[in-house]
Parts: structure tokens; sequence; C-alpha cells
């Protein structure tokens, strides 16, 4: 049964050792189990995305104890209006039973807009007889923003649905708990994201043929392949971004593309799967320097998002592996999507919305290995909830202001040619993906001051001056897609165009 909310400060129990505070905003809250079903059943359109949700809270030890239906309007104000503004910003708080010194808690909230966010607890007070109780037991406190990123009026009115839920401030909160002790990994702490990468994504050079390299399951080559394939002629190197996997990443190439591509380097094809939470760009590289051959090799490239940075390491620097001499001959790098000035979503202020709209995208907008993208997100917010920003230095490389790119975006040079694939996103899907897109705008748009982003990452960013020699990159090495295109960051690889350009550039 529903109970209701009066907008008062004072907590209101729901029952069971939980409990809301929602001063300023009145509606009703209704207490359940939840679970998959009934979230399917309020969002009915986006099955696929969030049963890939489920799938990866399941694998990363994620159980929903219970889920919080939602239902929030302004209190009235004295004499009449509204308490606040619908675009104020404000908090509710959320107490939930404490699940024991072994476990962790997190909340993820649907809001009516389609926004997927991960909500961390308040750190517990360092004695736990002065944590303030509701019964016997003690208690976690979420809170969460209750204005929700809502899209303007779209054209059609009040008869438009304006909600994925059907209704305007409607919202549903998972409340989460999983153990703080991994049977595999060992205990979630800074080391965490680094020792999870190392079973879920280790590193790997691999072969990628058109008849693989949309799957998990490779063919690796043996040192004296790798060194019959240099001796042939160059290389083609794919390496993807954060959270990704090569066939996570480049999946959605089609596959004639792919088979030209191969055609035209006579099978040398290879992609590189690398750890992007717990490792830096530059550590990446050096594992890749260590393991090529010998003689040398010429490589072209091709990135996306964070794998920039890699390639750059490559065609740029000396890696820091002692005396390895450099044995990567870079001719050309196409950056797609890549942080070549960094993204504010990776300061430390919005390190979780980065990772709140790359949740929303996946989920609401389903492509590739989505459930293995999303365990690494989910990875990720479990080290932040623990240990803050430690231990993710692979994040952390692509902040503007960080130590990473300062000495990237120095004075230096590469002798290969670099070119440049960038959108600037705005919604044009319809219906409910197209409020949930409309909503996920209006929110990095805030972040990055209005400025042209793919989702993700800054338009401009990606070839325009940052410091180094070799950039702004010129309009003939790049290709820009515009707002009305609808191309975003996670869905680059399936426009042709994008196909046109590597085959125009690469060979």
């Amino acid at each position: 049964m529903a109970t209701a909310l009066n907008g008062s400060s004072q907590p209101v129990s729901l029952g069971l050792g939980y409990a809301l505070r929602t001063p300023g905003w009145r509606g009703s809250a209704d207490l359940h189990t939840g679970g998959a079903a009934t979230t399917r059943s309020a969002m009915r359109g986006l099955d696929d995305g969030m049963n890939a949700l489920e799938r990866a809270l399941r694998e990363t030890r994620v159980d929903e104890v219970r889920q919080v239906e939602l239902v929030l309007q302004p209190s009235p104000a004295p004499g009449g209006g509204t308490a606040r503004a619908a675009t104020t910003s404000s908090e509710i708080e959320l107490e939930v039973p404490h699940a024991g010194d072994d476990y962790g808690q997190l909340v993820l909230s649907i809001d009516d807009a389609g926004a997927l966010r991960w909500h961390l607890p308040e750190a517990d007070p360092p004695d736990p007889r002065l944590s303030t109780t509701r019964g016997a037991g003690r208690v976690k406190r979420f809170r969460i923003p209750a204005d929700t990123e809502q899209p303007p009026e779209p054209p059609g009115g009040a008869g438009t649905q304006r909600s994925v839920f059907g209704v305007v401030g409607r919202r549903l909160l998972k409340v989460l708990v999983y153990p703080l002790t991994d049977p595999i990994v060992g205990a979630v702490t800074e080391a965490f994201a680094r020792q999870w990468e190392s079973q879920k994504r280790p590193y790997r050079l691999r072969k990628f043929t058109p008849a693989d390299y949309q799957g998990a399951d490779a063919t690796l080559p043996s040192a004296e392949e790798l060194a019959a394939l240099a001796a042939a002629g160059p290389v083609l190197l794919f390496i993807h971004g954060t959270f990704s996997t090569a066939h996570g990443g480049f999946g959605d190439l089609p596959p004639e593309t792919m088979v030209r591509l191969h055609e035209r380097y006579g099978g040398r094809v290879l992609a590189f799967d690398h750890p992007t939470l717990g490792v830096d760009p530059r550590a990446n590289a050096d594992w890749l320097v260590q393991r090529l051959p010998p003689g040398g090799i010429e490589l072209d490239i091709v990135s996306h998002s964070r794998g920039g940075l890699v390639a750059r390491v490559l065609a740029e620097t000396q890696c820091s592996s002692g005396s390895t001499p450099a044995v990567a001959k870079v001719r050309r790098v196409v950056f797609v999507a890549a942080p070549n000035n960094g993204t504010l979503l990776a300061d430390p202020d919005h390190i979780v919305n980065m990772i709140d709209r790359l949740t929303t995208l996946l989920a609401l907008f389903p492509t590739g290995p989505v459930t293995e993208m999303l365990e690494a997100l989910i990875t990720a917010v479990k080290v932040i909830g623990h240990g803050g920003l430690k231990g993710l230095d692979g994040l952390a490389s692509m902040r503007p202001d960080g130590r990473f790119l300062g000495t990237l975006n120095g004075p230096g040079s590469s002798a290969g040619d670099y070119f440049a694939i960038a959108a600037n996103y705005s919604p044009t899907d319809k219906g409910l993906r197209g409020l949930v897109a409309q909503g996920a705008d209006l929110a990095v748009d805030r972040v990055f001051g209005n400025a042209a982003n793919d989702l993700v990452v800054p338009t401009d960013g990606v070839f325009q001056k940052n410091g180094n020699a070799r950039f702004p990159l010129a309009d003939s090495q790049r290709l820009v897609f515009a707002p009305a295109d609808g191309v975003m960051h996670t869905t680059l690889f399936r426009h042709p165009r994008v196909s046109d350009r590597l085959l125009a550039w690469l060979g």
C-alpha cells in the first residue's frame, strides 16, 4: 500500500526500516520487493537494455533487496503557487536498514525522464553507536535529487507522453546490496578495479577478423606470427575505449567494412584488449610494446574514446619500460570520439555523472555486449564508494587538468598522420527513447557549459588545439557529425559515413 508524503522535513516510515524525508515535495511512496519484472512493467518498450542491466547486477554480485516507487510533486506554497520552481535543485533523503559491515549498499534511481543515476550512501559515523536509528537497527542514508532533467514540452502539447513511466514525477529507487569481499577478486578497496580487470578484462593482443571481430572468443597470435605479420607490411590495430572491449567497441562496424579493411591489409589486422579503469594509457602502451616484434612494426590505428590516448602514447612518446626500445612506428591514427583535450566528466566532481550517463545510454540504447560494459561501470561505482577515486587511474587520465594529459599535451609530435571523427549530439529519436535522450542531453550540456559534445566527450576536444604540435587537425582530416545526425558517443561506428572515412584514410 502506498504511503502518503506530505512535504514536511520529518521522516515518513515506509515500513520494514525504510523511511523518506521529502521537504517541499508531496506525493506517495510504495515499498515493494521490486526486481526485474517490476522495472520492465513500469518501463515497457525498453526491455532489452534493462534486462542487460539486471544481468550485469547479477554478474557483479549485486542484489536488489527492495524498490521504492515514488510519485512527487512540489508542495503548495503558502498563499498559492508552489514551494519551488520545477527546475530548482533539491534533494530527498532515503533511509534504509544497514546491511552490516560486510556489505556495501547503493541506490540506483530511474527518474521520469529515463535517466539512471547511482547514489552512494553517506559515510557511517566513526562510532556506530552514534548513528541515528529507526527501531533497533542502524541505517544507511542516501540523498537523491528530487528534480529530474525534464525535457521541454514536445510538439503535441499535454497529450504527448513526457515520462518513461507515463506519469510525470514518477520514479523508481532500486535499493542494492553487495558483499564487500569477492571470492575471486578480494576485498572492495582501491585495488579492486585493477584486480577485477585482471580477471574480467585481461590484456591480450588478438587477431581481429571478419569472422570473429564481434565476439569475445579470439585467436591470440604467437610471437612468431606477430613477427611474420610485421615483416609482411603495415598492421591495422584497433584500440577500444573506457569500460569496453575490442568486440564491444568496434562490433558495430559493418561486416563489409571489416572485409575490405582485411583485404587492404592482407589480413594483418589486430585488436588490443586492455584494462581501462585501474591503469593509465601509458601502462597500457608499455604492455603492448613489450609484446611487439623486437625488429619493429608499422601500425595504422583506429581508436575509440580513451583508446585514442593509448594510441598517442604509442605514436608520440617513448614508453616508460626502461631500456626497451620503441618498436612501434605509427603511420596513421584515426581518433573516434577521443578525449584528446580531456572530458569534464572525468573530473572528481563529475565522474559519477559520467558513469550515470553511460549507464543510461547502455541500458536504454543498447548496442553490442551491453552487459559486459555495464559490469565495468558497476565495478567503478563500487570502487568509488569505498576508495573514492583512488585506484581509478585509467579514468583520471581523461581529466582536462590532470597530470597525464598535462604531459601528453605538452611539446612534442609524431611523424604519422592524424585523423578525427567527432559528433555534436542532439536527440532525434521519437517516443520513449527520444524522451530519455533529451533528458541525458540536457544534463551533459549543463556539465559542459552548453559546449557541443557527444554525451561523453566535447566535440572540439577530439581535434582542436591542446598544446601538442599535431593539433589542431585540418578540416580535411576530420569528420564531424552535426546535431541533426543524431550520433552519440556509443553509436558512431554504425554510421555509414564512418566506414567511408575509414576506407578513405586507411590502407
